[in-house]
């Protein structure tokens, strides 16, 4: 038998789409209000040491999230659960310690979607309408079903929403752990209401935190930003920092672990890195990206500040409703680079939305 050559497989695509501008836009903004479900946000602060305490500060004391177990879906769809917190304020459910290119998975999302991505066996059981996913199109093993919960006639009595209870009730049999937080529209309000309605309806509700790391990186080369940058260059910086990588490597003929700075570059006493990872949503890292920008705009001799936004692997959805997958690596993120006068860079990045025939 031939052994195959592999060195001849094309790596898989990977979207990248880089935007950038004097002056910030709509699509900074936009890009970060339609990401919902984000597991970590990096900030790096270049020749900074100490920020003034009121930075983040809101942040850092607010940012609890909770954690249920064994959920049924049909919990989702109950009227009180929707007149409290989806329809009032927004509210972020995603399942978790499931694989979505294989198992079942469900999220709601701040636009107010209830999001089912099944399996067929269970797709069909259901009972419930919804279409092939956009990754298994051909051989229809898995199923998307979307479901707005703000829809005026989705009320009780109402044919479709009787039908949707009755099914995700009787018809959909799987428990689902699940993370989830709810941004209430007013400040009297308290974000924990929502733990104590799933605690009222029986379930165990636990209270998670972000977890922050907070370091400086001293006596490194950064990029400089201006007309002759190479994009790819500069977010691969970014990358290297972020994974703890060494960038004081400057040994000749050093190979494994190395890395040189692109040019143009400029040395700098120390770098300030800051790294909040849970359950954060898009609210929150508007609330981060302000602050930085915000922050910015005091510095003028800064190089620059950046944000670095990474999604979940594993859910459902990557920007708004649109279907996500796992496939190589499950990559939904985006990182911004931002300048005292304006100008930004801003990346965003989706694992291949291409398989191989032989898989679609």
């Amino acid at each position: 038998m031939l052994c195959p050559e592999v060195w001849d497989f094309k790596a898989p695509q990977h979207y990248f789409k880089v935007d950038h501008s004097d002056c910030l836009t709509k699509n900074v903004t936009g890009v970060i209000r339609k990401h919902y479900f984000n597991h970590s946000v990096s900030v790096v602060i270049p020749d900074t040491v100490n920020l003034p305490p009121h930075y983040f500060e809101s942040f850092n004391e607010d940012n609890d999230y909770y954690r249920v177990n064994n959920l049924s879906a049909s919990e989702l769809v109950d009227k009180e659960f929707i007149e409290a917190f989806v329809k009032n304020g927004e509210v972020s459910v995603l399942a978790i310690e499931s694989h979505i290119d294989t198992q079942n998975s469900l999220a709601v999302t701040p636009s107010g979607h209830l999001i089912l991505s099944l399996v067929k066996e269970d797709f069909q059981t259901l009972g419930i309408e919804g279409k092939p996913s956009f990754f298994d199109r051909n051989i229809k093993n898995r199923f998307v079903v979307t479901i707005d919960l703000k829809e005026e006639s989705f009320t009780p009595g109402k044919k479709n929403y009787e039908h949707v209870r009755e099914s995700l009730t009787n018809n959909l049999h799987q428990r689902f752990n699940v993370i989830l937080a709810w941004e209430p529209p007013d400040k009297k309000l308290c974000p924990s209401s929502i733990a104590a309605w799933f605690d009222k309806r029986g379930y165990t509700v636990k209270l998670c935190r972000q977890k922050k790391v907070d370091q400086c990186v001293y006596s490194i080369k950064i990029p400089i930003i201006n007309s002759s940058t190479n994009h790819s260059e500069l977010f691969e910086w970014l990358g290297v920092l972020s994974i703890g990588g060494d960038l004081k490597n400057s040994a000749e003929n050093s190979y494994l672990n190395s890395y040189k700075c692109s040019e143009p570059w400029t040395e700098v006493g120390q770098v300030r890195c800051i790294r909040w990872t849970g359950f954060i949503t898009q609210k929150q890292v508007e609330t981060i990206f302000n602050e930085l920008k915000s922050y910015v705009k005091t510095r003028e001799n800064i190089p620059w500040v950046s944000i670095d936004v990474q999604g979940f692997s594993d859910s459902p959805t990557s920007w708004e409703l649109k279907e996500h997958n796992f496939y190589i690596d499950g990559d939904n993120s985006y990182a911004i680079f931002l300048k005292p006068n304006g100008g930004y860079i801003l990346r965003t990045s989706l694992s291949s939305n291409n398989k191989p025939r032989i898989f679609q």
